[in-house]
Order: C-alpha cells, then sequence, then structure tokens
C-alpha cells in the first residue's frame, strides 16, 4: 500500500485530539520530567573545539573531557532515556492492542514487552545516530524504515527485538521515503521548536548566576518541545503502521 504523508499527519493529530488528556498524562512523568530534568541539571556533554594547535593533541583531551563527563552525568541520560522510551512504548500498547486494553491493563503489557522494545531501540539507534551525525539524510532513512519497529511488537506479539525490526523493514518496503519524510518532520520539527529555549539556557548560564526561576522556565520550554516531537512520533508511527500492516 503507498503511504501518504499528508493523510499519516491527518490520522495522528486526529489521535491526538481525541484522546489528548489521556496522552499528556501519560507524557507528563515518561516524556516531560527526564527531559526537563536533563537541561535542568545535567550539564551537555563537551563539544569539539576547533582551531589552531595540536589537532591530535585537541582530540585527546576532547576525548578526557566526554569520558569524564560520561562518568560524572551519562547514568542521568541513560535514566532519562530508558523513561522516554517506556513512555513510547505505553502509548504503543494503548493503541496497537486487538483488545483495546485500559491504561492499567497497558501497563502491566507494557512492562512484559519493554525489555524487547529497549533492546530494539538499541539496535536502531545506533545507525540512525550514526547516520544523523555523519550526514542527515542516511539517518532520517533509517529512522524511517525502523519506525514501526515498536509498533510491530506491540501489535503482532509475540515479536523479538530483531523479528520487529525485519518487520519494520518488511512493511516499509516502497514507503522509505515518506516514512524519511514522516521521522524528519518529528525529529526536525522538535528540534527547531526546542533550539530557541537551549539558546537562552545557554545564554542564562554563560551571563554568571542565573536567575533559578528564569532558568527553569526556559528549560521548561525546552522540555514541552521535546515531548511534543516524542508524542508526535509515537502517534504517526502507530498511524503508518495501521496503515501498512492493512
Amino acid at each position: 500500500m503507498k503511504l501518504d504523508f499528508a493523510t499519516v499527519l491527518t490520522d495522528a493529530w486526529t489521535l491526538f485530539k481525541r484522546d489528548r488528556d489521556l496522552l499528556l498524562r501519560i507524557a507528563a512523568p515518561f516524556l516531560f520530567l527526564p527531559a526537563f530534568a536533563l537541561a535542568l541539571v545535567v550539564p551537555d556533554p563537551p563539544m569539539p573545539v576547533a582551531g589552531a594547535g595540536d589537532n591530535e593533541a585537541q582530540a585527546m583531551a576532547w576525548a578526557d573531557a566526554v569520558q569524564t563527563w560520561a562518568g560524572a552525568h551519562g547514568g542521568w541520560y541513560l535514566l532519562a532515556y530508558v523513561t522516554s522510551f517506556f513512555g513510547t512504548s505505553l502509548f504503543y500498547a494503548l493503541y496497537l492492542d486487538r483488545d483495546q486494553l485500559d491504561l492499567r491493563q497497558a501497563l502491566t503489557r507494557c512492562l512484559r514487552i519493554f525489555p524487547r522494545f529497549l533492546l530494539a531501540m538499541v539496535i536502531v539507534s545506533l545507525p540512525a545516530g550514526a547516520g544523523l551525525l555523519l550526514y542527515a539524510i542516511p539517518g532520517l532513512y533509517i529512522l524511517g524504515r525502523t519506525m514501526l519497529t515498536g509498533p510491530a511488537l506491540f501489535a503482532e506479539a509475540p515479536l523479538g527485538a530483531l523479528g520487529a525490526i525485519r518487520r519494520s523493514f518488511m512493511l516499509s518496503r516502497g514507503s522509505g521515503l515518506p516514512l524519511m519524510g514522516l521521522a524528519a518532520f518529528s525529529y526536525i520539527s522538535g528540534w527547531i521548536a526546542g533550539a530557541p529555549f537551549m539558546m537562552l539556557d545557554r545564554a542564562l548560564r554563560e551571563a554568571g548566576e542565573p536567575n533559578p526561576v528564569a532558568l527553569a522556565i526556559v528549560d521548561a520550554g525546552a522540555a514541552v518541545a521535546a515531548m511534543a516531537a516524542g508524542i508526535a512520533m509515537a502517534l504517526i508511527a502507530v498511524s503508518a503502521f495501521r496503515r501498512l500492516a492493512r
């Protein structure tokens, strides 16, 4: 079946309008709070500094700084990402079970499937993240082709992590470009919405002792943008899966 970009977005928006209250109750603890905590209290990882001098020495110094940062803060990033993945998997459990579960039942089912979902997301994130870092288009294409992994795990259980990834590639055959566009829409929209808040956060911190209330408001804005992008990606994946799995 040919996938239509606008139709999938319309389906996702319809789901959000219908279930907005429930979606936001789930997203608040699992998507908003982790992003807010990271922005507010965890420093960004060190970035390589371009400039004159010994490039090898600079690279070693940057690697040491990243290692030090990871030892001090990497665990918090890992916890935040795992929590966000759990919230996303709960959306899938709600929308993609044949028995139309309520929230309590969906939570129970989600706890049972989540280890496989998390493994699948880790496997997918490695090539997608590398593609996004090296050149955006390959990373976005991988995100698009693997977008249906989570929905397949919940809609077609029992599936293993690798089986769900294979199923996503199978379902997305012939629809790679529309799915890449949908992935880009979610990813880039979230980045654009959050970028002004992160710039303000950086400016406040670099100016000296920032006002904690102002900093909290700015970081809350960044977290809302991240939450909105997470909800959008999940609902787009659900809508695309329903159309391609018919």
